[in-house]
Order: C-alpha cells, then sequence, then structure tokens
C-alpha cells in the first residue's frame, strides 16, 4: 500500500508569517493538532503542533495574535512521498517519534497528511500501527 492510499488528502496549511491565533483558527476549524508551514513557494518548509504553541506561545507569555509561526515551527520536518510504501511512512514516524508525517509531491509541495489515526483504520496494519505508537510515545529521557 501506498502513502497516497491512506493519506488525508484535505490539508489546510499556514505561511511563515501566520501569527498563532491563525494556525490555531486553522487547528479549531480543521480538528487538528497539526499544520503545514509553507514559504512563498508553496513548498513545505515546516509544521507547526498544538503542542509547539502551548509551550513556545502561551508558556512563555507571547501575544499570539503578533508572533509568527516561523519564530518556532520545526524546520526539520520529517516526510513521505506520495508513491513511498506505507511501511517507509511508519518507519520515519517511529524513529523520529512523530505522531504525524506531511506527504509531499516531487516539488516538496504538500500533498496530504498520515496520521496514527490514519494507520489504525487500516486492515493488517493493526500491530505496526500499535508498535508505532508504542515507540513514538516512550520518553526520550527520564524526566524526574
Amino acid at each position: 500500500m501506498r502513502c497516497r492510499d491512506i493519506m488525508t488528502k484535505n490539508v489546510k496549511t499556514c505561511r511563515e508569517n501566520c501569527s498563532v491565533k491563525d494556525a490555531v483558527q486553522i487547528m479549531n476549524d480543521y480538528n487538528c493538532g497539526f499544520v503545514p508551514v509553507i514559504n512563498k513557494d508553496n513548498q513545505i518548509s515546516g509544521v507547526v503542533t498544538d503542542r509547539d504553541i502551548a509551550i513556545h506561545a502561551l508558556l512563555d507569555g507571547k501575544d499570539p495574535e503578533q508572533m509568527k509561526v516561523g519564530e518556532f515551527m520545526t524546520k526539520s520536518v520529517i516526510s513521505a512521498h506520495p508513491n513511498d510504501d506505507i511501511d517507509l511512512a511508519i518507519r520515519k514516524m517511529k524513529e523520529n517519534k512523530v505522531r504525524r508525517i506531511p506527504v509531499v509531491d516531487d516539488n516538496n509541495k504538500v500533498v496530504g497528511i498520515i496520521s496514527l489515526g490514519d494507520l489504525a483504520v487500516l486492515s493488517g496494519e493493526e500491530h505496526e500501527t500499535f508498535e508505532a505508537l508504542e515507540t513514538i510515545s516512550s520518553p526520550v529521557s527520564s524526566a524526574k
């Protein structure tokens, strides 16, 4: 099975100069916690999550209408290609401890997203999904 077969295709993106408030509005409107960030050429330049916003904007007491997602977005994006085998996407998610992975075309433009939820609904992929969830959810280091 290929990534294009299971990815969510209706993806809302934002630009690096998008305010935190606008990113939160996108997350609310689309019931998601992950928004790919694109540059002026509509190519992926980062991702922002609800956790990023909580830590970098709210915890630091920043104004969500003034702070831009480009200030704190994750720039080292782990992505998949629509023609990649789904096992490759699962492996990337496990190795990088991410719950969602953007799917980009040959021009580095976002064409979809694969989440653990997408993987969970696949018949025959239950074992890989649970293994991925276990790996992704394990702590990076012990907090004391």
